[in-house]
């Protein structure tokens, strides 16, 4: 910085070395003057001294409030502007300081309207999603009541497509309120297990997909049913989604050594690549796979892993190429209320 400072200076330097070359010519060309060489060699000394503490002295004083500007500044967030320092001097600092404020209360304004407006956009999309679940019950009433009729049959998986689609949605316009709706409770697996699978039932039977449950499903996990029921459900739909006709899926619940509780999730279907893997949980992101089944859109594991680290559950994914692919769900020995509250602060 302090090269910095001395070429911001330069026109200062500049100025004083004027007045030295000045002095020197008309120290040695006046005659009225008389000094010996030795004492125009001392003069300068003194003079090139007292100008190099001085701008060391002003250079200290004037970049300490910037020093500490930068220190704190090193990251940006939410909360930038409480840590600038008061300054000291109206100027320059004073008005550096204003500026920043002035972008900062801007900053706030333009965040305000947009979380108003973006709040107000999730409430309008809630409202539609509301509003197409009456037809799509009055759909289903209808689809229940003539089961016999193979049409009826054929159209109970694509009415399921349609609603799974219009929950994940409902679901995401609710993803900015999740901290205040979690309400953790004592739950079996198994309860979680089939509230699911029976919601994925016409599917499986339009693909003829068997579901086997092997494992301690009496086992006891302390999360939110309702959100913790949504991620089982995006991992079932892939894994429905990517079997093969006439395919199985396996579901396996166990307690590891740490007592915590692991349900996994196994299909046989593609698997997939290598190189795909670690982007799955990334948002819109759909892989190879993705790209033959045309309606995937890369939203369903994205969400997965958002919920899951609110509800403090881990997921982890291993898959072979032509195989199939396994998600693991790793529930904490210990997930009280007061847990869930703090990890998502």
């Amino acid at each position: 910085m302090f090269v910095s400072y001395l070429i911001y200076k330069k026109s200062w330097i500049g100025f004083v070395v004027l007045l030295l070359l000045l002095t020197n010519t008309l120290l040695l060309t006046d005659s009225g003057i008389q000094i010996e060489l030795h004492s125009i060699l001392y003069l300068n000394g003194l003079f090139l001294l007292f100008s190099g503490v001085f701008l060391f002295v002003r250079y200290k004083k004037e970049t300490s409030y910037y020093k500490t500007l930068k220190s704190q500044m090193n990251e940006v967030d939410e909360g930038w502007f409480e840590r600038i320092p008061t300054p000291k001097n109206r100027f320059p600092e004073g008005e550096t300081y204003s500026i920043l404020k002035n972008v900062y209360e801007y900053e706030q304004t333009k965040r305000s309207e947009n979380n108003a407006s973006n709040q107000a956009s999730q409430t309008d999309l809630a409202a539609w999603v509301h509003e197409m679940k009456t037809p799509l019950t009055a759909m289903k009433i209808t689809l229940d009541a003539h089961q016999s009729n193979e049409l009826a049959q054929r159209l109970q998986s694509n009415w399921l497509k349609v609603n799974l689609l219009l929950d994940r949605q409902l679901y995401i316009s609710r993803l900015a309120t999740l901290d205040t709706d979690l309400l953790p409770e004592q739950l079996e697996v198994k309860t979680l297990l089939r509230m699911e699978i029976r919601e994925l039932s016409s599917w499986c039977h339009d693909k003829n997909i068997a579901i086997q449950l092997t494992g301690d499903l009496a086992s006891i996990v302390h999360t939110d049913k309702k959100w913790c029921g949504f991620v089982i459900r995006q991992l079932l739909t892939n894994a429905v989604k990517y079997s093969l006709v006439g395919g199985t899926i396996s579901i396996h619940t166990e307690q590891n050594d740490e007592q915590s509780v692991m349900v996994t999730i196994k299909d046989e279907g593609p698997g997939i690549k290598a190189h795909d893997l670690p982007r799955i949980f990334d948002r819109g992101f759909t892989g190879d796979n993705g790209r033959v089944q045309h309606g995937a859109t890369g939203m369903g594991l994205y969400l997965a892993r958002v919920i899951s680290k609110k509800l403090q559950i881990q997921l982890h994914v291993s898959s072979v190429l032509d195989e199939g692919t396994s998600v693991s769900m790793i529930f904490p020995k210990n997930n009280s209320f007061d847990q869930i509250n703090r990890s998502s602060m």
